[in-house]
């Protein structure tokens, strides 16, 4: 499945992106995003009824949310049968600009980190469309924890080694 989300949804639009979701976001106009979403076979996920009804009189499939909380939207998703598995799945999409994310050698962001993310991180991974970079960064225990509520409804509990992105 393929989304695209309105101007209220930008949390849960990188979200899904770094679930491995092909998701578009920051298109203002709703007729535009009701155009995008037909044009390119794509789903709304919007909290707006008006862009719903509107969507859906055109033909478009809509996922209408309710909740304001990223945990409440995802929770809405999964039972509508969209999964979220592994957080960076190896087919992660850029949080930034929705990009395919694939891994990148040390030396080849040699000059595009910092040396002190150089010198203490060997894996590295680069957006596709945008060029930005990623490591296994300290974002990521916030990360963990918020992956864990939106997946599981839990905390966390320990520490993690799963892979992260950091910017």
């Amino acid at each position: 499945m393929r989304f695209i989300a309105d101007m209220m949804l930008g949390r849960l639009a990188r979200w899904l992106r770094l679930y491995g979701h092909d998701t578009l976001y920051g298109i203002e106009d709703d007729d535009e995003i009701v155009h995008v979403a037909l044009r390119d076979n794509r789903i709304i996920l919007t909290r707006d009824s008006g862009l719903a009804e509107r969507a859906r009189r055109l033909g478009a499939k809509v996922f209408l949310l309710s909740s304001n909380s990223l945990e409440g939207q995802v929770e809405e998703l999964k039972r509508l049968g969209i999964e979220f598995k592994e957080l960076f799945p190896a087919n992660a999409r850029c949080p930034k600009c929705n990009g395919p994310i694939r891994r990148a050698s040390k030396e080849e962001v040699k000059d595009r980190v910092s040396p002190t993310v150089y010198e203490k991180y060997d894996e590295f991974y680069t957006c596709e469309n945008c060029g930005q970079i990623y490591w296994p960064g300290r974002q990521w225990e916030e990360m963990v924890k918020i992956d864990r509520k939106l997946r599981l409804g839990k905390p966390e509990k320990g520490g993690s080694k799963r892979k992260s992105l950091s910017r």
